[in-house]
């Protein structure tokens, strides 16, 4: 229904007397603001000028009352002070220009005892030890000053003849000199004085006593009840604050800050004249609420005026209008209830039916259109990616993945994937469908991810199984049908050697000795590979066992260079297993250590419990294994080293495993290995 045009006109009208109110109010608070920050600033000129002039008089306080005990110094230097009616007379003028300032002067010894003195300030905390090291320094004719955050010592030396007789110094109350200049100033009603040093210790504050001689460098919780943190104070100590400014205060209220400084010695003097923000703008405020109190009164006058005529007539106007929709309202209303119940029951049976079937599932599903963008992953997918991978092309997830093993049947694709996700030691098995429609247009993809890494490991465990079983029948065979093959030819090439006397026979026949025995080596391990010894199980305590089996190689050769770090956790408890065969593991994994690291390194032996496993770690610093080694490691007849068999490491496996546990391997090239033998937490008692 068109709207008449006296409506519009209403319409029109209200809205730019709107627009007229918004910008008056935003007008008026750009000035107010303009103006405030203006009355700051020049208020904030006036208060830098009494931290200015207090900063001054302090400096040429303290710069006359130097001038005044270095002639003191001088005139003792010159005539011997033997009495107390000398000592006060020749200082009287110098106390009597310190006026109400707690003051006291010393004359001291080369060994800093007292000799005379008088003042009204107490003697406790002067330091006369520094006092005298100062004054030795100082000879002849300077002045030094030594302050803290309490006091100010001014010291001169007494010289005769560049020899240093004693010195005179004068102790003054800080917070004497900071009542005496920065007392009297007060900015505005509630503007104060303080004064810090350029260490950052707080030397004087009218309001906050107790914080005296606290430096905000080190700070705690008692010094946060009023300031919430001290940046611009070390921007002020630090130079990087300009002389006057608005203070914006984390907590409480905005200030306005002038500071200036007085050098005193070595340190700086840091005065600060501050007074609150809301006071200096307060005459400002006044007036600009005022007047915008009075403005808006005007407008809003007027506005009700024309509010008031334009709702009368839209009430009028849209009485009539609500009577004739309401019943078509409840007409449709009900009609949309009924269809709403109906599909929302539909929905939630498909829903429920959906939900069971991807709950009972457990894998991964991926809905992808033609182009290969994802469109829909259900929960278990986003666990597999680590996040939600909607909206990405599936090349993007896989660019790095390795296809193991695929088949094909009826346009559904299987495939075998490793490092899927980044996922290097995961196998996955992927199938793929097509989703056509009723026409059979094909319009996206359905994926199936399951993690089959569980599976694969079993199925190479039960191959691996099979082929140890097998080559344990062999080698058994042949182990036991040569066994005694050696023992008749070493004895032959023993008593050759005795009865030879040429030595080029009798170099032969050491290397025929050397080869025989390295035969009869490889068939002891033959034999140890496939023989099955049945097992020894009784307590043992697993750092006990590590250390026997250390002192079997303490004098082997290999060990020389090499050194042991022992890192056994003392609660570790006793272990039900066959002590001496894991004892010949442990001996055998350190060896070969030891072989990895021919120029010296750093062996480490380690043993805790971690998740519900007790384990033993042997760590060294050696040549590493290449990572393509490392899956064959455990292999029968495998080796990277040159005289080495490729049984060591397989009969140790052989024997964890035998032992209920499991033997593990991580290595990177010249940064060393780490073997792991670790037993589930049933082992332990």
């Amino acid at each position: 229904m068109n709207r008449p045009k006296h409506w519009r006109g209403y319409s029109l009208v209200s809205g730019i007397f709107i627009i007229i109110i918004a910008s008056v109010i935003m007008l008026n608070i750009s000035f107010q603001q303009t103006l405030q920050m203006e009355s700051a600033e020049q208020f904030n000129k006036q208060q830098l000028l009494l931290a200015n002039t207090a900063a001054l008089e302090v400096q040429q306080y303290v710069d006359v009352l130097k001038s005044d005990l270095l002639s003191v110094a001088e005139l003792m230097s010159e005539f011997q002070i033997r009495t107390k009616v000398d000592f006060v007379r020749l200082t009287q003028g110098v106390l009597r220009d310190m006026g109400n300032v707690k003051t006291s002067i010393a004359f001291l010894n080369p060994e800093g005892r007292v000799l005379f003195s008088r003042g009204n300030l107490a003697a406790e905390g002067t330091d006369a030890d520094e006092i005298t090291r100062t004054a030795e320094r100082l000879c002849p004719n300077t002045v030094r000053i030594i302050q803290d955050s309490k006091r100010l010592h001014i010291v001169a030396p007494v010289c005769r003849s560049a020899i240093l007789v004693g010195n005179v110094s004068a102790s003054i109350d800080i917070q004497d000199i900071a009542r005496k200049f920065l007392g009297p100033i007060k900015s505005g009603s509630r503007g104060y004085a303080w004064m810090m040093n350029d260490k950052g210790d707080l030397l004087h504050h009218p309001t906050q006593p107790d914080m005296v001689g606290r430096n905000l460098y080190k700070t705690n919780s008692s010094c946060f009840k009023c300031h919430k943190a001290f940046d611009v104070e070390r921007k002020i100590i630090e130079g990087k604050a300009d002389f006057y400014g608005r203070h914006v205060a984390p907590s409480g209220e905005d200030k306005v800050l002038a500071f200036s400084t007085a050098s005193i010695g070595d340190s700086k003097w840091i005065v600060a004249v501050s007074a609150p923000y809301s006071e200096v703008t307060l005459s400002i405020r006044k007036s600009m609420r005022s007047y915008s109190s009075l403005m808006i009164a005007v407008f809003l006058i007027t506005g009700l005026v024309s509010v008031m005529g334009m709702l009368f007539y839209r009430k009028k106007m849209k009485a009539a209008e609500i009577e004739r929709h309401q019943n078509e309202l409840e007409e449709h209303a009900r009609d949309l209830e009924h269809e709403v119940a109906k599909r929302t029951e539909e929905l939630s049976d498909e829903k429920e039916k959906l939900n069971t079937i991807l709950s009972a599932m457990g894998s991964g599903i991926v809905l992808f259109n033609t182009q290969g963008k994802i469109q829909w992953i259900n929960e278990t997918m986003k666990k597999m990616a680590g996040k939600d991978i909607t909206g990405m092309f599936c090349e993007d997830i896989c660019r790095d993945c390795t296809i193991v093993g695929s088949c094909t049947v009826d346009e559904v694709q299987t495939e075998i994937v490793t490092n899927l996700f980044g996922k290097k030691d995961r196998y996955f098995q992927v199938t793929t469908a097509p989703v056509k429609g009723s026409l059979g247009d094909l319009h996206g993809h359905i994926r199936l991810v399951q993690d089959v890494t569980d599976m694969k490991k079993m199925e190479e465990q039960m191959m691996h199984s099979e082929k140890l079983a097998a080559l344990a029948r062999l080698t058994a065979g042949i182990a036991q049908e040569m066994s005694n093959t050696p023992t008749s030819v070493f004895s032959l090439v023993g008593i050759l050697r005795e009865m030879e006397l040429d030595e080029f026979k009798k170099e032969s026949l050491e290397t025929v000795y050397f080869h025989m025995k390295r035969i009869s080596d490889v068939l002891k391990q033959l034999s140890g590979f496939s023989m099955t010894h049945p097992e020894e199980f009784r307590r043992w305590r697993v750092n006990s066992l590590i250390e026997s089996s250390l002192l079997l190689i303490q004098y082997d050769n290999r060990a020389k260079d090499v050194i042991i770090v022992r890192d056994l956790r003392p609660d570790i408890p006793e272990m039900l297993t066959d002590g001496n065969q894991l004892s010949l593991v442990i001996v055998n994994i350190v060896l070969n250590a030891m072989d990895a690291m021919p120029e010296g390194g750093t062996l480490t032996i380690r043993t805790g419990i971690k998740n519900d496993r007790i384990a033993i770690n042997i760590e060294d610093t050696g040549t590493g294994i290449p990572e393509e080694n490392l899956g064959r490691i455990f292999e029968p007849f495998y080796s990277t080293k040159n005289e080495g068999t490729g049984l060591g490491l397989a009969v140790c496996n052989s024997i964890i495993r035998r032992l209920n546990g499991d033997l593990t391997v991580e290595s990177e090239v010249n940064k060393g290995s780490k073997f792991v033998i670790s037993f589930p937490v049933d082992v332990i008692r």
